[in-house]
């Protein structure tokens, strides 16, 4: 499913310049890699690159980790990707979401800002999570079918 960022006039965007082709990869797809699946593997290698990571991805993904020899591969495997860092402005867009999606659709911190991160970023979101963002104004999303 993709839906747009549209401008609200020929001056005023309420998203980041796009960019073309590029993605930030949500914490499903990655335990996919992380764990060795060939498809979700052979998926991610049709992206064309640039393609990164959102810093509360990795730190969720660390979260989930099963012992500190999990965690010791997962801090390897994440440090051969570009991970973007939180900032101030993702914050307060991750609170603006929080605001408008929160209770209407159950939106959760983590993925508030992780879907700030893409909106900000101008990047499209790949997760095969689509029910926790699909209801996101501007958000495009790609949903794998591996």
């Amino acid at each position: 499913m993709l839906t747009g960022c549209e401008k609200t006039s020929e001056a005023e965007s309420n998203c980041a310049p796009r960019v073309p082709d590029a993605y930030l990869l949500d914490s499903d797809v990655l335990i996919d890699i992380s764990r060795n699946k060939p498809a979700a593997i052979d998926y991610v290698d049709t992206l064309p690159d640039p393609w990164m990571i959102s810093q509360v991805t990795a730190m969720e993904l660390l979260v989930g980790a099963r012992d500190k020899r999990e965690i010791a591969y997962l801090d390897q495997f994440l440090s051969s990707y570009p991970i973007v860092p939180l900032s101030a402005s993702l914050g307060v867009r991750a609170y603006r979401l929080l605001m408008d999606y929160a209770k209407s659709h159950g939106l959760h911190v983590f993925d508030s800002l992780v879907a700030a991160t893409a909106l900000e970023q101008g990047l499209t979101l790949v997760t095969r999570n689509q029910r926790h963002f699909a209801m996101i104004d501007k958000l495009i999303l790609h949903v794998p079918e591996y």
